[in-house]
């Protein structure tokens, strides 16, 4: 048996084949036009506008278009349809938690409610209720 602990891995060095892939087909096959990931940001935490700040450096350094798009609390979920209809939005990301704890007028929270809204097509985290619903299937005779 040996006695190890783990090693040290650098995660660039894992993630350059998945980047250069993804270069490589919106140059091939995008003619050089990537899809474009809109984030939707409605608080000022400090950590968020970090997190949407390498969010846009990681999608310029691959190709991909990213548009951050910060709105008042009020005016999310109009935002959030508004990307949801618009073709040139190939995907939608928010920045949670936008409510917290605060209740929804359809149950669960406002925050759920929001992943909820997100088109199950521009959903990139795969956070709303179809793609949650898919994750835990019941092991009955109609699954198998």
């Amino acid at each position: 048996m040996t006695d190890s602990a783990g090693a040290k891995m650098n995660a660039a060095t894992i993630a350059e084949p998945f980047s250069l892939a993804v270069r490589q087909y919106i140059e091939q096959d995008m003619g050089g036009v990537g899809p474009k990931l809109v984030g939707l940001l409605a608080h000022g935490d400090p950590a968020a506008k970090k997190y949407a700040e390498w969010t846009g450096k990681a999608c310029a350094r691959d190709g991909i278009r990213y548009e951050l798009r910060e709105v008042p609390k009020d005016e999310l979920l109009e935002a959030l349809e508004k990307a949801n209809k618009d073709s040139d939005v190939h995907g939608i990301l928010v920045y949670y938690p936008c409510f917290g704890a605060f209740p929804s007028f359809f149950g669960g929270t406002m925050d759920d409610f929001l992943r909820d809204s997100i088109s199950i097509k521009k959903d990139v985290e795969g956070l709303c209720q179809f793609y949650r619903g898919n994750l835990y299937h019941p092991r009955t005779p109609w699954r198998l």
